[in-house]
């Protein structure tokens, strides 16, 4: 059996570099052959030091924008990303159903899965407007008060949409040929592009080999409700029937 592993990033971490002078200002040196100030601060006293502080002023900040452009020097900052931290992070969390605040229940049997409504709500606008229809005063009052939220899903396998919860979630996923027409379904049905993308891909890639074919047709009976089962379908008939019509020509 094929398998594909399709990963697609989630997060994108981006550290900021903040630019700042170390706060303290350079001495300024004053030659012996420059005039001493006066005790007395007569009115040439009190020019030299108005020029003095001005000059004392300038070389500030000559020096601080010195240290300016020494911190923008490319070869002195580092940019730093690290997504797997994040991600093993948030696959804890969803091993832990005390940290979830939404969980789905799949099928007749009403399997859990459970997730983050902040995640899902901004990778899904379809998932997200059933969080927040749930979170409506009709349906609150219909239930008991609570944290969490419980929201039914049907037509689904158990494996398959919590392999498709945990790709929201984290970005990447595994598929194989038992799985990939459902992930495609709840791709479709739940507007994920990046995995419907590539979900495509990987039937385009495996959908003609002799051994995955009837393995895919019977996966899109029984996802027959959905229009994206429905297309596969389409696709491995259009397939198999040059191959049959070559069979027949004598």
């Amino acid at each position: 059996m094929n398998f594909l592993a399709d990963r697609v990033p989630l997060l994108n971490l981006d550290d900021l570099e903040e630019e700042s002078s170390s706060g303290y200002d350079s001495p300024v040196f004053v030659s012996d052959s420059e005039p001493s100030l006066s005790a007395s601060g007569g009115e040439s006293d009190n020019c030299n030091s108005g020029s003095s502080s001005e000059n004392d002023i300038s070389s500030g900040s000559d020096d601080e924008g010195d240290d300016l452009d020494d911190l923008e020097d490319p070869g002195e900052t580092m940019h730093v990303t690290s997504t797997e931290t994040v991600v093993n992070n948030i696959k804890y969390i969803l091993s832990m159903p005390q940290l979830c605040d939404v969980t789905f229940e799949i099928g007749p049997q009403r399997f859990l899965v459970h997730g983050l409504k902040a995640v899902i709500g901004s990778r899904s606008k379809v998932l997200q407007d059933m969080i927040l229809q749930q979170n409506s005063p009709q349906i609150q009052r219909k239930t008991k008060k609570n944290d969490n939220q419980n929201i039914p899903i049907h037509n689904y396998d158990i494996d398959v949409f919590r392999q498709f919860i945990n790709f929201v979630h984290t970005g990447s996923v595994f598929m194989d040929v038992t799985t990939v027409v459902g992930m495609t379904c709840a791709a479709e049905e739940f507007d994920v592009p990046e995995l419907s993308d590539a979900c495509w891909g990987y039937l385009r890639r495996f959908s003609t080999t002799t051994t995955n074919r009837p393995i895919l047709q019977n996966e899109t009976d029984r996802y027959s409700g959905h229009h994206a089962a429905k297309e596969i379908k389409s696709i491995l008939i259009k397939e198999v029937n040059p191959l049959k019509r070559r069979e027949t020509v004598v």
